[in-house]
């Protein structure tokens, strides 16, 4: 099991005091810029910290930048069908990840997902959001497997890490889909405000976690070892 570096220290405590700040200043102010800001910023250390204590696992620093993306355009529009169609290349670049470490085909999935797209695009009637949400419900089952398999044969703290967090990161698009029907349909406006509160709740825990499940140079596993690096 991997010990906490001192490196680690500054990281978990800003992630800490954002964390905090936005939860506490929602409470007080309700959704405002300050705390979409804060929010988007604990992003943003999540992707910095990747791209620098992880830079040969490209898969994860795609999934963050992606994320980053996806979240942009969340953060004009909550119901966005592009954020939510980015999430789905958010998700299959983690798929790719656990493919490389695992050493798994992720073409199932992938194909899964791609006929769900097909299907549901040329079917009538059927909203696209909820076509996306299938294809993308596929690809974080897939996730959450592949990291609870991950974590059972190597027993190291990052796989733990990959595992926790992507159990975080499918309860909180819970309340993300929660929240999106409670927009779109007729029940009261505090049920969204609580379930996308609990969103973020969960939500940057998931992906600090998922992050920190990114520092591949410290596993000491050949298998691993080989992932290619990116380059700036």
């Amino acid at each position: 099991m991997r010990s906490m570096k001192k490196h680690d220290i500054p990281w978990l405590i800003l992630w800490f005091l954002i964390y905090v700040g936005f939860l506490v200043l929602e409470i007080i102010t309700g959704k405002c810029l300050a705390v979409t800001i804060l929010k988007y910023s604990g992003l943003v250390l999540c992707f910095l910290y990747a791209l620098i204590y992880a830079r040969k696992d490209t898969f994860l620093i795609l999934a963050l930048a992606l994320t980053l993306v996806a979240d942009g355009i969340l953060a004009f529009d909550n119901v966005s069908e592009l954020g939510a169609m980015v999430f789905i290349f958010v998700q299959l670049a983690h798929l790719l990840r656990f493919s490389a470490i695992r050493r798994t085909s992720p073409l199932i999935p992938i194909l899964l997902a791609a006929f769900i797209m097909a299907t549901g695009l040329v079917q009538n009637g059927i909203p696209l959001m909820f076509v996306l949400a299938m294809a993308y419900g596929v690809l974080i089952f897939t996730n959450i497997y592949e990291a609870w398999r991950w974590m059972r044969l190597d027993r190291n703290m990052v796989a733990r890490c990959a595992f926790f967090g992507f159990i975080l990161f499918f309860l909180c698009d819970l309340m993300v889909g929660i929240s999106y029907i409670t927009t779109t349909a007729t029940l009261p406006h505090t049920v969204t405000i609580v379930t996308s509160y609990f969103a973020w709740l969960l939500y940057l825990p998931a992906q600090v976690l998922i992050t920190l499940s990114g520092k591949r140079n410290e596993l000491g596993a050949e298998k691993v070892s080989d992932l290619p690096e990116i380059e700036f």
